[in-house]
């Protein structure tokens, strides 16, 4: 068997030359070129300089910041397991691979606008619910009061509530939650109202949420019979059994028809995703979404005006060798796409993120 033809190999010895990352897009290149020019870890090793979400600069001013990525080391109200307070370190490390250019839509945040690390919470009482609770709560309605767009990573679910209510603030807004179980109990856990499997019939009685614009998708196990609050607040519970029944595009339908074109938040509990795939969450529960239904849902959700999200639940001493937070980092940077898009949509204009000065 003979090899090459001259003329092939003349053609293809061709095609190879170029730069290093060099694409067939121009506007690709040139925010790789001024990512290099502003010196942004653009494909910098894993493990050296800062862990920040998806490489973006490490900002305590909140002043021209339009995208605000946070941690949430919060896990006093833990029902099972221990560990989500270490969840924003280990998402950081995993994030620093992925992005910074969507492989599909082609989105680049930071051309979009200016998004920046804005580091962990620092909780006074880390082990005072009520506590942190306020402080979650304070350090989102500073972010709506800026008009800061947040992604935020935790922490046990808990969170979410004192999310919502910083964000709302009266104004109730919708919601989309991927999730094992409801979070909808009445009555109190562990002596207190604020507490992980309460979480959105909180949320509801806090003006932060609209019943019926809010859509929980994927419950299942044990807890089942602690869904009636949602049911009968008028929420959409579509729990595992019937989301097999109504496929990825069903749920879509679902999403969009509930949600309709006014503002919503979106959680996502890493339970929410099958135990196979997702080792490292705070209650694993068979049975559940695979990464590649969850990452069909999140792309349905394009286009819509999505004002907030987080990932919760990540527990890295369950995830030895990294798998979950790959994933909840893969996942973060589609949701961080969606935000970036309907953060300029909103606001009618852009602005790049810049990580210095340019050399």
């Amino acid at each position: 068997m003979s090899g090459f033809s001259p003329e092939k190999r003349a053609r293809l010895e061709a095609l190879a030359k170029g730069e290093f990352l060099q694409s067939s897009d121009p506007r690709i290149d040139a925010f790789l070129k001024r990512m290099e020019a502003e010196k942004a870890p653009v494909f910098a090793d894993v493990y050296a300089g800062e862990m920040n979400f998806f490489n973006a600069p490490r900002r305590a001013n909140l002043d021209d910041v339009d995208l605000a990525c946070i941690g949430i080391p919060f896990e006093a109200s833990a029902p099972v397991r221990g560990g989500t307070r270490l969840g924003p370190r280990s998402f950081r490390e995993w994030s620093k691979v992925r992005g910074p250019v969507h492989d599909v839509w082609r989105t680049i945040p930071f051309e979009l606008l200016s998004m920046a690390d804005v580091g962990d919470i620092s909780f006074e009482s880390p082990h005072d619910v009520n506590s942190c609770v306020e402080t979650i709560r304070a350090t989102f309605a500073e972010f709506r009061r800026r008009g800061i767009t947040p992604y935020s990573v935790g922490g046990v679910h808990t969170m979410t509530h004192p999310i919502l209510s910083g964000l709302a603030a009266g104004e109730p807004i919708g919601l989309v939650q991927i999730d094992a179980h409801a979070d909808t109990a009445r009555g109190t856990f562990q002596g207190n109202r604020f507490n992980d499997c309460s979480v959105f019939l909180n949320a509801v009685l806090d003006e932060a949420i609209d019943p019926e614009r809010t859509i929980q998708i994927g419950m299942r196990g044990s807890l089942s019979p602690y869904w009636d609050f949602s049911r009968e607040a008028g929420m959409r519970l579509i729990p595992m059994h019937e989301v097999y029944e109504l496929g990825v595009k069903g749920v879509i339908a679902e999403i969009r028809r509930v949600i309709g074109d006014g503002p919503f938040y979106f959680t996502l509990d890493t339970d929410g995703i099958d135990a196979t795939f997702m080792p490292g969450t705070e209650l694993p529960e068979p049975f559940g979404f695979t990464t590649r239904e969850m990452v069909q849902i999140i792309r349905g959700m394009h286009g819509m005006d999505i004002v907030g999200a987080d990932m919760v639940e990540l527990c890295p001493p369950y995830d030895p060798n990294g798998i979950s937070a790959n994933i909840s980092a893969a996942l973060g940077f589609e949701t961080v796409c969606l935000l970036a898009e309907a953060h300029v949509c909103r606001h009618g204009q852009k602005r790049k993120t810049h990580w210095g000065i340019a050399a």
